[in-house]
């Protein structure tokens, strides 16, 4: 099967501020500090399985960030992020009557407390607000809301665990509701296993099984669940209507980090239970489909001050 090719969309993905100051320490003279993250992300070329054709795609996210640390275990930060999804589909598409969408804008805004429980607790609260939606969309109709909530226990030196949860408006006027993992486990001097970043973060933090190899570098196996919805625009195939991606992407990375203000990270793996859903502007179902496994790869940069 044939396809049509682009050069790569610039990327910048893979921020979500849960996971940046999820285990963070306040700073220890300055009770203001600054973050400055983003990355590059491309999905090869993939068949689809229930219909014609097939697509690759491109992405890229960034953001910026302020922090307030009173104390070292009390602070509230504000971050602002945006980027761009770019879908290629090749030309033997059928889903939706041909290409059922192409660039995806994306902008969000978060709010995140971190507040000490007794003297071994820590709770985070994170609301955010988001827009997925194609160029020209109705801004409006691309909006949607919602909250991670978490506490955490030091149990011992070791191990930090608790549960959380993320509760979060949808396109088509409902709620998506799902738990999240709190864990920071050094299970020996080098290896840990801890709440991570996310790729594309839409559906909260993942799971990373890390090594630490040296005082500079360190490598991670990392999983979670991916569930992207954006609204269409008037122009396509389904005018109004809202498009999905989900998939389980599993990476390997590898992170240096030089000194307390910078890390650098490459990253590939691949992407499995991959499928496509397209709805109409009533919420109806117009088409999905399923795709086969697709190679992901990128690298992302972390700025701290």
């Amino acid at each position: 099967m044939s396809r049509t090719t682009k050069t790569p969309t610039i990327v910048a993905v893979l921020c979500l501020l849960f996971a940046q100051n999820l285990f963070a320490q306040a700073p220890k003279n300055d009770p203001v500090s600054f973050n400055f993250d983003g990355g590059i992300a491309f999905q090869s070329g993939t068949d689809l399985s229930d219909v014609e054709g097939g697509f690759s795609v491109n992405r890229w996210f960034a953001s910026m960030g302020v922090t307030y640390a009173w104390n070292p275990r009390n602070s509230i930060g504000l971050s602002v992020g945006g980027g761009t999804t770019t879908y290629d589909f090749d030309t033997l598409t059928t889903i939706g009557g041909g290409t059922p969408w192409e660039e995806i804008d994306e902008t969000r805004i978060s709010l995140v407390g971190r507040f000490g429980l007794g003297e071994k607790g820590t709770l985070f609260l994170i609301p955010s607000a988001r827009y997925h939606g194609e160029n020209d969309a109705n801004t409006s109709d691309g909006r949607t809301w919602g909250m991670f909530a978490a506490a955490a226990w030091r149990l011992n030196e070791k191990l930090t665990i608790g549960p959380g949860i993320g509760v979060f408006s949808k396109l088509e006027d409902s709620t998506r509701i799902f738990p999240i993992l709190v864990i920071d486990w050094k299970i020996t001097e080098r290896w840990y296993l801890s709440t991570s970043r996310a790729l594309a973060a839409s559906q909260g933090p993942g799971l990373t099984l890390g090594f630490l190899a040296t005082e500079t570098w360190s490598f991670g196996l990392t999983s979670r669940y991916e569930n992207q919805e954006f609204r269409l625009d008037e122009n396509g195939t389904t005018p109004g209507g809202i498009g999905k991606d989900q998939s389980i992407p599993v990476v390997v990375s590898a992170a240096w980090k030089p000194n307390k203000t910078v890390k650098l990270a490459l990253f590939g793996g691949l992407e499995f239970a991959g499928k496509l859903k397209l709805k109409n502007a009533a919420d109806e179902l117009v088409s999905e489909s399923k795709y086969d496994p697709a190679a992901i790869f990128g690298a992302t940069f972390d700025l701290r001050f």
